[in-house]
């Protein structure tokens, strides 16, 4: 029935055909670009959904290519003289929590994990490999996971006016 009606109306076969190509055209241009990247299907993005679902209000998330970038902003520091111990411990506790939280097969498959942590006019970047951070999730001492966030993690401090 739909065919035979089709072919009562060539216009419209050669309409839909030409339409098809229009479609096809904008795709190469790299129009449905943005669509077809967050259909592809990667390891940050594995790990991310679950751990979307924990993490705290005050925490920005995202995948760059196959890297997780996790934004903390901290709103209010009680002691303002040990501002760098506080930001520090909160890095500590950042990987800690992602490690804990996230997939270990998928975390140990990402790149690179970035966390900055904000405050006011200090800044803490860090970063780290995938499969470090998926032994973090297995340490239990204090002194272990010191000496392990000290070599396995890259820190860099940014102090802006």
């Amino acid at each position: 029935m739909f065919i035979k009606s089709l072919m009562k109306n060539p216009i419209l076969i050669i309409g839909i055909l030409f339409f098809i190509i229009f479609l096809f055209n904008l795709q190469k241009k790299g129009y449905f670009s943005e669509r077809s990247e967050k259909l592809k299907a990667t390891s940050c993005r594995a790990a991310l959904v679950k751990l979307n679902k924990v993490t705290p209000r005050n925490w920005e998330s995202s995948c760059e290519k196959n890297s997780i970038k996790i934004e903390v902003t901290i709103q209010e520091v009680k002691n303002i003289k040990l501002i760098k111990e506080v930001l520090y411990r909160e890095l500590a506790n950042s990987l800690s929590f992602i490690a804990k939280n996230s997939p270990s097969d998928n975390l140990e498959r990402t790149d690179y994990i970035i966390v900055k942590i904000k405050y006011k006019n200090h800044i803490i970047n860090s970063l780290t490999k995938g499969k470090q951070l998926v032994k973090l999730s297995s340490l239990k001492n204090i002194k272990l996971i010191k000496d392990h966030l000290k070599q396995t993690v890259q820190v860099q401090e940014v102090f802006t006016e």
